[in-house]
C-alpha cells in the first residue's frame, strides 16, 4: 500500500488539523526525551545534514529548505525545481558527499510545478531524475544528470530515498510503478528499470550500476556504519511489509514473493505469489533471492531506516531503527553478532514476523508521529520527520541524575547509571562516583577506589578513549568494552572473563595472564597477539584473522570461529568440540583427525587442506564450500551434505577409497573425478554433474533417485 492510501487521507482532511486525530509523540525508552525541533512544512519527505544545518525536501513544491541548528528556518530556499507531484512522486531523496548534493525528483518537463490526483493521463508527464548539484554553503548549483528514470507509467511506487555508503557511494531505490517486467521477475518483452536499486560509484564519475531489483516500493534506505552493508525497507500490498539485508545482485522476490517463503497462509491470500520459478527470468538469472530479515503480517507502511552512529546513543549502537507511515511508530531492531539479521527476547517474534496478535512492546522506540518519513542521526540525537504534521521532531537522552541524587530517591549502589562517558567507582567513603576511566584508574591507586566491590555496578566502557591506562591485574569480567580504545593501554594479567571487547583493537597487545574465556572478540583486531596456550573456550571469534597463527595449546571448545581466517593454522592438536567453523577459511591449514563429524561447514573454504583419512561424516558444506586442491582420498563423508559443490579442483581429481554412502552430492560437479573403490551406498546423486564416469557404478542408484522422485511428485 506504501504511502498511498495515507496521503490520500491527509489530502482529504486538510482543511483542518491534524492534531485533533493524533497526540503529540512520545518516546518509550525513559532515558531519552522528545520535543519539536522545527515546524511549517507543507509536505517533508527527507532530511540531510549539512554542517549542522538541515536541508529538507518540500515534496509538492520542489523547494530544498534550510534549517538552521536552533531550528529555525533560513528565508529563503537553496534551491527551487520543477516538479510533478502525484500521490508519490515529487521532490523525494536527498543525499550529499563532500560538497556534492544529490536529488531525486519527478522533474516537471513544462518547467513550473505541477500537481495531478485526478487525472490518470497527466502522471505521463515528466521523468524521475537524480541530479548532482554543488554546494557553496549558500545555494544548491551547477546539476549535472546522473540518471533518468521513469517516471511516467503511474501515480505510485517511485521510490525516491537516497543513502550515502562508507565510501561515498550513493544508493537510490524506484519502486515498480506497477509494471510487470523482468524487474517485477515476470519474463517479458517489455522492460521498464522499475522496482530497483541502483549505485552511483562517486569515485568513478558517478558510474551507475544496477544493486538490486524484484523491489515492489521502497521509501528506506541505510548503510550500516560498522560494516557498510545496505539495508531497505519494503511495502507490501495488503500484507507482508519488510525490512531486507541488500547484498550486491539482490532479488527482493516481487512479484513472485513478498515475506517470508515458509509463511503459505500469507502467501496464498495472493496466489501469484505462491510460484517462485518465476524469479531471476534473463538477463538477471545472477540476481539471489533471500527472504527478509523481518516482515509485518499486515501493513505498516514501513519508511525511513537508520543507523546510531552517535555517542548519546550507545545503548543502541547494536541496533536499527525502523520508522512507519500508518502508525507514526518507530521500531528498534536488535542486531546479531555479525549484523545480518536480529535477535529477539520475546519468543513470538522468533518467526521474524510481527503477527498481529503479537507483542511488539520489545521493538517499540517511539509512537505518536503522523506518519514518519524519515530519521537521521546528528550531534547526539536523533531526528524525525513527521509528514502530516509537517515538523521535525529532536529526540535525545535526559539529563542523568548525580549518583548521589539517584542513591536518595532509593537506587540502590549497584543500579546507579552513569552518563555514558563515565564509569562508576566506589569511593572510600562507600558512595558511589561517576568519573571519566582515566580518572577511575587514578582514584583505583590513589585513594583507596575499587571497582571489584560487590555492590559496584556493572562497568560499562563502550567506545571510551583507554589509552594509555593500566588495566594489569583488575577484574574487568562481564564489563562492555565495544569499540574502545586500548592504545598503549597494558592489559595482561586482566580477568575479560564474558567481557565484551568486539571491535577493538588489541594489536600487538601483551596478553599474559590475560583471561578471555567467554570473551566476545567479534571484528577485534588481534594481529601480533599470543594466543598459544589461552583458554578460548565459549569466546566468539566472529570474522577473526588468526591466519598463520601459534595456537598450540590453545582450547577453542565451544569457540564461534564463523567468518574466521585461519589459513596456514596448525590445529592438529586443537580440541574443536562444539566449535562453530560456518564460512571458515581453513586454506592450507592442518586440521585435526577428530572433531570434525556433524560439524556445519557451509561456505567454507578448504583449499590445499589435507582431508584424507578425516572424519567428516554428517557434516555440511552447501553453497559455495571449495576443496581446490585439497586431498580428499579415503576420507569419510558418510552422510555429510555436499551441496553444489565443485570437486574437479581437489587434489588429483580424486576421491579414491573416500565414504560417501547416505551422503549427499546433489547439483555437485564430479564430472572427471576418480571414484574408484568410492563407497556409494544409497549416495544420492540428485542432478549432479557425473560426465565421465563409469554409469555401472552409478546408474542404479541415479535411477532409483530419479524415480523416487518422479513417485513423490505424483503423490503429493
Amino acid at each position: 500500500m506504501g504511502f498511498l492510501y495515507i496521503i490520500v487521507f491527509i489530502t482529504m482532511i486538510s482543511s483542518f488539523s491534524l492534531s485533533q486525530a493524533y497526540a503529540e509523540p512520545i518516546v518509550l525508552d525513559d532515558d531519552f526525551i522528545i520535543k519539536k525541533f522545527a515546524s511549517g512544512f507543507e509536505a517533508p519527505t527527507t532530511m540531510n545534514f549539512i554542517g549542522d544545518d538541515i536541508l529538507i525536501l518540500e515534496k509538492n513544491i520542489g523547494k530544498v529548505i534550510r534549517i538552521q541548528d536552533n531550528g529555525i528556518l533560513y528565508d529563503e530556499p537553496v534551491l527551487d525545481v520543477p516538479v510533478v507531484a502525484s500521490w508519490e512522486s515529487g521532490l523525494l531523496g536527498i543525499s550529499s558527499v563532500s560538497n556534492h548534493v544529490f536529488l531525486y525528483f519527478k522533474e516537471s518537463d513544462s518547467g513550473s510545478d505541477l500537481e495531478y490526483y485526478d487525472d490518470r493521463a497527466n502522471y505521463e508527464t515528466g521523468r524521475n531524475k537524480i541530479y548532482q548539484y554543488d554546494w557553496d554553503g549558500e545555494k544548491l548549483a551547477n546539476p549535472v544528470l546522473i540518471k533518468e528514470l521513469p517516471g511516467h507509467l503511474s501515480c505510485c511506487h517511485h521510490g525516491g530515498v537516497i543513502a550515502k555508503g562508507l565510501n561515498n557511494e550513493i544508493y537510490f531505490v524506484i519502486g515498480d510503478q506497477f509494471q510487470r517486467t523482468t524487474f517485477q521477475n515476470i519474463a517479458n518483452e517489455a522492460t521498464y528499470e522499475t522496482g530497483a536499486i541502483f549505485k552511483v560509484n562517486t569515485d568513478e564519475e558517478n558510474r551507475v550500476e544496477l544493486f538490486a531489483m524484484g523491489i515492489r516500493n521502497s521509501f528506506g534506505l541505510a548503510v550500516d556504519p560498522v560494516t557498510g552493508y545496505l539495508w531497505d525497507t519494503e511495502n507490501g500490498p495488503d500484507c507482508c511489509d519488510e525490512v531486507n539485508l541488500v547484498s550486491p545482485g539482490f532479488n527482493s522476490g516481487w512479484r513472485a514473493i513478498m515475506g517470508p517463503s515458509d509463511r503459505d497462509s500469507l502467501s496464498k491470500e495472493v496466489p501469484e505469489w505462491a510460484d517462485l520459478s518465476t524469479l531471476n527470468p534473463k538477463p538477471f538469472e545472477n540476481f539471489v533471492y533471500s527472504d527478509p530479515e523481518f516482515s509485518w503480517n499486515g501493513v505498516v507502511g514501513p519508511t525511513a531506516i537508520a543507523f546510531p552512529d552517535e555517542d548519546s546513543f550507545r545503548k543502541y549502537s547494536d541496533w536499527l531503527f525502523v520508522g512507519d507511515f500508518h502508525n507514526g511508530r518507530i521500531y528498534n531492531f536488535q542486531l546479531n553478532a555479525d549484523r545480518t539479521g536480529f535477535v529477539f527476547s520475546n519468543p513470538e517474534l522468533s518467526d521474524l514476523v510481527l503477527d498481529i496478535d503479537d507483542e511488539k512492546d520489545e521493538i517499540l522506540f517511539a509512537e505518536g508521529f503522523q506518519g514518519v518519513s524519515d530519521i537521521k542521526f546528528h550531534d547526539g540525537a536523533m531526528y524525525v520527520v513527521s509528514f502530516g504534521d509537517g515538523s521535525i521532531y529532536k529526540i535525545y537522552p535526559k539529563e542523568s541524575l548525580s549518583p548521589l541524587e539517584q542513591y536518595q530517591n532509593g537506587v540502590t549502589h549497584q543500579e546507579i547509571v552513569c552518563d555514558p562517558e563515565l564509569m562508576p567507582i566506589m569511593k572510600n567513603t562507600g558512595y558511589i562516583d561517576c568519573v571519566h576511566p582515566k580518572t577511575a584508574l587514578t582514584l583505583i591507586s590513589t585513594l583507596d577506589g575499587t571497582v571489584n566491590h560487590p555492590e559496584m555496578p556493572k562497568i560499562e566502557l563502550r567506545f571510551q578513549d583507554l589509552s594509555g591506562l593500566n588495566f594489569e591485574y583488575v577484574n574487568l569480567s562481564n564489563s562492555d568494552f565495544t569499540g574502545s580504545n586500548f592504545d598503549d593501554a597494558k592489559i595482561s594479567n586482566v580477568d575479560f572473563t564474558n567481557a565484551n571487547l568486539s571491535r577493538t583493537d588489541l594489536s600487538g597487545k601483551d596478553l599474559t595472564g590475560t583471561i578471555l574465556k567467554g570473551a566476545d572478540l567479534t571484528g577485534t583486531n588481534l594481529t601480533g597477539v599470543d594466543l598459544s596456550g589461552k583458554d578460548l573456550t565459549d569466546t566468539t571469534l566472529t570474522g577473526a584473522d588468526l591466519s598463520d597463527k601459534d595456537l598450540t595449546g590453545t582450547i577453542l571448545k565451544g569457540a564461534d570461529l564463523s567468518y574466521s581466517n585461519l589459513s596456514g593454522i596448525d590445529l592438529s592438536h586443537t580440541d574443536l568440540t562444539e566449535t562453530i567453523l560456518l564460512d571458515v577459511d581453513f586454506t592450507n591449514a592442518i586440521v585435526p583427525d577428530v572433531y570434525l563429524s556433524g560439524k556445519n561447514f557451509n561456505n567454507a573454504i578448504f583449499n590445499g587442506v589435507d582431508l584424507s583419512g578425516k572424519d567428516l561424516s554428517s557434516s555440511k558444506f552447501q553453497k559455495e564450500a571449495s576443496f581446490d586442491n585439497a586431498n580428499l582420498e579415503n576420507v569419510n563423508l558418510s552422510k555429510a551434505e555436499l551441496i553444489e559443490v565443485d570437486f574437479t579442483n581437489i587434489k588429483n581429481k580424486s576421491l579414491a577409497g573416500a565414504d560417501l554412502s547416505g551422503a549427499s552430492l546433489r547439483y555437485s560437479n564430479l564430472s572427471g573425478v576418480d571414484l574408484s573403490g568410492v563407497i556409494l551406498d544409497a549416495t544420492d546423486f540428485w542432478k549432479a554433474d557425473l560426465s565421465g564416469q563409469d554409469s555401472t557404478i552409478i546408474y542404479d542408484i541415479n535411477t532409483l533417485f530419479y524415480h523416487l522422485k518422479n513417485l513423490i511428485q505424483k503423490l503429493f
